[in-house]
């Protein structure tokens, strides 16, 4: 069977933003019904529990924050030159460089 004369079945970029805004908030309600629902778990331990989620995710962009202004950092040429290991130097023959520098 061919795909000739069938009408071109296509969703627009805007259908599926929006169904994944409904599918994440979704997520959430699950979420929030999990524990809501469960007699275990107070009000202040969701309250806890949220922000300790969101303390995780500051932790790891402040991470990798730090590892690329790192590396931005050694790219603009801020580095120590005492902490080059001995080969390194040799390859880049810093011994070399002229005194007037």
């Amino acid at each position: 069977m061919t795909i000739e004369g069938r009408p071109e079945f296509k969703l627009s970029d805007d259908h599926w933003q929006k169904e994944y805004s409904k599918q994440r908030k979704d997520r959430m309600q699950d979420a929030i019904d999990d524990y809501l629902q469960d007699d275990g778990v107070d009000s202040r331990q969701v309250y806890e529990e949220m922000l300790s989620c969101i303390d995780d995710v500051i932790e790891y962009h402040q991470t990798a924050l730090n590892r690329a202004t790192g590396l931005r950092s050694l790219m603009m040429g801020h580095r120590v030159v005492d902490d080059i290991d001995p080969e390194l130097a040799e390859k880049w023959q810093l011994n070399k460089i002229p005194h007037r520098y």
